[in-house]
């Protein structure tokens, strides 16, 4: 059985070159949508009390590039409201690390200004050297949400029944992460 540990000192910063914050969601029952928000942000945190881990990416940075749809899923009602809301955040209130490598984060993730307790699993790995001397670890972790949850009710019916969109939306985050000193 895995138990508990905490191989981390200081402040880890996300590098965003190597780091990535997606979604996806059924789409007329046929596929799945997936986009990704290229600004993001990211710190893990370790002290005595243990760790914390807080981000955010910037709703302007998704990647849909038709103007319509952008326009509607950025700023329009039914989704983002990226004028009033331009954040999705993210602070974490557990991050549990297993000796087997599982990791369990638990915390708040604001859209939309709606707050909503959310749970992400996934793997993480310990910090370690790169070529240059400089410590670096990662995070990966997925949680499904239903996007209901933030207000994001949009949907129209198909012919045939059932939904256009999911309600279920899958949260993918990559981070790895560099030791400051």
């Amino acid at each position: 059985m895995a138990t508990a540990v905490h191989p981390f000192e200081g402040t880890y910063e996300v590098d965003p070159n190597h780091s990535s914050f997606q979604f996806a969601v059924r789409h007329l029952d046929l596929s799945t949508f997936r986009a990704s928000f290229a600004d993001i942000a990211a710190r893990l945190s370790a002290d005595d009390d243990g760790l914390v881990l807080e981000g955010h990416a910037r709703v302007e940075s998704i990647s849909i590039v038709d103007p319509d749809f952008r326009e509607h899923v950025v700023r329009g009602t039914d989704f983002f409201e990226a004028d009033e809301h331009p954040l999705i955040t993210f602070r974490s209130t557990s991050v549990v690390l297993e000796d087997d490598g599982r990791a369990t984060v638990s915390g708040d993730l604001v859209i939309r200004g709606v707050s909503r307790p959310v749970t992400a699993a996934g793997s993480y790995a310990a910090p370690a050297e790169d070529p240059f001397g400089v410590p670096r670890a990662a995070l990966e972790l997925r949680a499904t949400v239903d996007r209901r949850n933030w207000d994001m009710d949009w949907q129209l019916a198909l012919p045939g029944g059932g939904d256009a969109l999911g309600w279920d939306v899958e949260l993918t985050v990559h981070l790895e992460l560099v030791g400051k000193p």
